[in-house]
């Protein structure tokens, strides 16, 4: 049994916004990802035990590389924005 047939939806924008809901959750589950991966670095990696200079340098490395991953996934989220504007 396959299940129900589906149904065309009766908004044309949907499958539009089904992209744009999917690339921001990327965007947020990117920052997650991110920052669950450097806390686990800092505490599991004794991080706060070594010189505050070591730490600045982490935590500026961890800042960094926080905006480099939204950049990108932001770009997709303008992409896919635009993509829905153009049609």
């Amino acid at each position: 049994m396959t299940g129900p047939a589906k149904r065309p939806s009766a908004d044309p924008r949907a499958a539009q916004r089904a992209t744009l809901r999917r690339v921001v959750l990327q965007l947020v589950l990117g920052v997650i990802a991110v920052h669950a991966t450097a806390m686990a670095i800092y505490y599991f990696g004794d991080i706060e035990q070594l010189s505050p200079r070591t730490r600045m340098i982490f935590v500026g490395l961890w800042t960094f590389v926080t905006a480099i991953t939204v950049a990108v996934l932001l770009r997709r989220v303008r992409l896919a924005r635009n993509a829905s504007r153009m049609r």
